[in-house]
């Protein structure tokens, strides 16, 4: 697999057209991992509540979100059985095979309901919306370079009190806080792809604090 700096400027470099649409699957054994802007795009269009909704497995893709060893970057991943590529990518237009087993699936996105065309400041937005929902998780809890855990650092004799480390613990994503932004949240206001991204961030949210 290409390294983490090498498939994140992939991931990154979207301000194209013709990259809005594509799915970067990296294989990792019998595992295919999107990351970014790609894990964005299944979660939200190709395996949504709907298409989960016509699954036997409705459970929701596990994501991930990461710090990048020796580095304040972080980003985000779901991985899959390479057999199921069927199911959690099931209309693909578009299919091409290249080195580093890498593949790239192209998808169609779906228009907005408003009359109005899709624009890269629109969709980065939504992107961005959506992985900050996502906790981060434990710093401790790193990858290098070659998208494998690093080994934590040896821990020391000295006791943390069990007050701080419940504490510690405690998610900061809270149930009255989603609850305020379902409230606040105008339906009618939005497009159909922005609503859909919405329930997408919420899940992830609900799933962090369960």
């Amino acid at each position: 697999m290409a390294k983490i700096a090498d498939v994140l400027q992939i991931e990154r470099n979207r301000q194209e057209a013709t990259e809005w649409n594509k799915i970067h699957l990296f294989q990792m054994g019998d595992f295919y991992r999107a990351y970014e802007w790609s894990a964005w795009l299944i979660v939200v269009i190709t395996y949504n509540d709907e298409v989960r909704k016509q699954s036997k497995d409705r459970k929701p893709l596990k994501l991930s979100h990461k710090q990048l060893a020796n580095s304040g970057d972080t980003f985000c991943f779901v991985g899959f059985p390479i057999k199921s590529m069927e199911k959690f990518i099931p209309t693909r237009t578009g299919f091409e095979s290249t080195e580093n087993k890498h593949i790239i699936v192209t998808i169609t996105l779906p228009q907005p309901n408003d009359g109005t065309e899709i624009d890269y400041e629109r969709l980065n937005k939504a992107f961005t919306d959506w992985k900050t929902a996502i906790p981060v998780s434990n710093k401790e809890d790193v990858i290098d370079e070659n998208g494998n855990p690093r080994p934590p650092k040896p821990k020391t004799d000295k006791k943390t009190p069990a007050t701080i480390s419940a504490q510690a613990t405690i998610p900061t994503t809270t149930s009255g806080g989603i609850i305020s932004k379902i409230l606040g949240y105008q339906l009618q206001e939005h497009t159909d792809i922005d609503n859909r991204m919405f329930i997408a961030s919420l899940q992830q949210q609900i799933v962090s604090i369960l």
